[in-house]
């Protein structure tokens, strides 16, 4: 699909401001499967991913008259929903990333049963330990890891640093290492006293 130019969605806005709803409906065709993996990836939930990006087209048409966009709309529009999603998770307190973000390399009919238990162990520590992490930096490894977004790319979508974004993912990176260590010392002594 054609990407608009910024003149298009000048002159979207510029419509919004008047009221009409086809430029809404314009912006929406446009960006909204885009908007939806953003917030899906974010918070893990497609159902929760879809209300928060209608939440964002609602207050984009009720905020028309008075809105001001700075940067594209396109970035305007995916900051507003990271923030939305990262909003939602604060709210929460909570954050599910299911079984299927650590899927094993290995297929299954390769690995002994003992392996499959001890990678199915591992994967569900690693997943626990993400979900241990404070909501910004799980949101900032996620988008980083998962998105596969740049570290620029974050930090303009989320309004900070750059660097804040490094720290975010050494410290998330640091945790999960040592929540992994701590486990592999433990299957180590297990394996002594078999």
């Amino acid at each position: 699909m054609l990407q608009p130019t910024t003149d298009t969605e000048q002159e979207w806005l510029r419509q919004l401001k008047l009221g009409k709803q086809d430029a809404l409906q314009s912006i929406f065709k446009q960006y909204y499967k885009y908007l939806l993996v953003t917030a899906c990836n974010i918070t893990g939930d497609q159902v929760i991913a879809k209300d928060l990006v209608q939440d964002v087209f609602f207050e984009i048409w009720k905020k028309r008259e008075r809105l001001t966009i700075e940067s594209s709309l396109k970035a305007y529009l995916r900051k507003a929903v990271a923030n939305r999603s990262l909003n939602y998770l604060k709210a929460q307190k909570r954050f599910d990333w299911g079984d299927d973000h650590f899927d094993a390399q290995t297929p299954t009919n390769e690995l002994s049963a003992q392996k499959q238990l001890e990678t199915n162990d591992l994967q569900h520590l690693i997943n626990q330990t993400i979900d241990k992490l404070p909501p910004k930096c799980k949101a900032i490894f996620a988008l980083s890891r998962f998105e596969k977004f740049s570290h620029k790319e974050i930090a303009s979508q989320l309004d900070i640093s750059t660097k804040t974004i490094e720290n975010q993912i050494t410290k998330a990176l640091k945790v999960i290492r040592a929540a992994v260590e701590q486990y592999n010392k433990l299957v180590v002594l297990i394996w002594c006293f078999l």
